[in-house]
């Protein structure tokens, strides 16, 4: 199958496996994201290995010789309606996060592997910075606040890619600046300072990274700046206005109806290890099982109930 020919049917692959739109892009090295990634090592050297781990990503070719471009795929995850009940402390994000096995979105990924392989292409999901990607391959543009936005579906997207062994025609970036220079809406919301500049994010001071992965006990000063945050934050996506009318909830989130009431600030500041390993583990399975203290502590803090109340259960 000619290159052109074989890129229209990834592309159409995409478009019925359920994505919103596909871009082909080149696995040239992402040197702008290693230069990024060293520079932020030095500005911030106590966030450094976790800055490291990501820096392999720029050279996709060194770990898959083999790969000749790059498919990317944006899901757009705004269309569902949030369960009346739930928390607004958990980021939409993750609320909605396709991985969750009862999201009927799910098995995307699998079904658009399946397909690629059907095409006859050697394919590895993942290995690229995934954002860096989507903008090579045209699909979105950088905000100031370091997420990727489509003209129609603003930030409220996951970027999936895919490494294939043929090189096909890549798609051309849209190189048009996509915030004003005057904008610090985002950078303004940022409850704990992390976003420190346009596309400079503090990633050990991010509150979505302080409720889930950073090491206990975090610092008061920075546990004072996490409010409602349970679980993720959406605060620099909220104020942005690339993302006004971008949030169409027009789909019922029907797996996440019958959990609501357990995904409430109180009862998770308040839930059982049976509840948790039952019914908010499965929900969100990709986080250590033994996170349990760390939901009730933050719920705790977005409930205002006391510290001391934390883990109770009533009855």
């Amino acid at each position: 199958m000619v290159p052109q020919k074989t890129a229209s049917e990834v592309k159409r692959l995409a478009e019925s496996v359920g994505y919103v739109d596909c871009g082909i892009a080149s696995t040239e090295p992402f040197t702008e994201f290693a230069k990024t990634i060293d520079c932020r090592k030095e500005q911030f050297p106590e966030a450094a290995p976790e800055y490291e781990r990501l820096r392999s990503r720029a050279f996709p070719r060194e770990k898959n010789p083999w790969a000749g471009s790059i498919v990317v795929c944006v899901r757009w995850y705004g269309k569902y309606r949030i369960p009346e009940g739930i928390s607004p402390g958990i980021g939409r994000n993750y609320l909605f996060d396709r991985r969750n096995k009862d999201c009927p979105e799910n098995d995307m990924p699998r079904r658009m592997k399946a397909g690629l392989r059907k095409l006859g292409l050697r394919v590895r999901r993942g290995g690229v910075p995934d954002r860096r990607a989507a903008v090579r391959a045209g699909v979105a543009r950088f905000g100031r606040n370091n997420f990727v936005y489509t003209k129609e579906h603003g930030s409220w997207i996951n970027i999936e890619s895919w490494l294939i062994d043929k090189k096909l025609p890549a798609d051309e970036p849209d190189s048009t600046p996509l915030c004003p220079d005057s904008c610090r809406l985002c950078i303004d919301a940022c409850p704990s300072g992390a976003l420190q500049g346009p596309f400079c994010m503090r990633w050990d001071r991010c509150v979505a990274y302080l409720t889930y992965a950073a090491p206990e006990p975090v610092d008061d000063r920075l546990w004072r700046t996490m409010g409602r945050w349970v679980y993720g934050c959406d605060d620099c996506q909220l104020a942005c206005p690339l993302n006004r009318g971008k949030w169409r909830p027009e789909e019922p989130a029907c797996w996440l109806e019958n959990i609501a009431p357990f995904l409430s600030n109180e009862a998770l500041a308040t839930m059982d290890e049976e509840t948790y390993r039952t019914v908010v583990h499965p929900a969100f399975w990709y986080i250590p099982p033994d996170n349990v203290e760390r939901w009730r502590r933050n719920a705790a803090r977005a409930a205002g109930i006391r510290p001391e109340q934390a883990g109770r259960q009533s009855g």
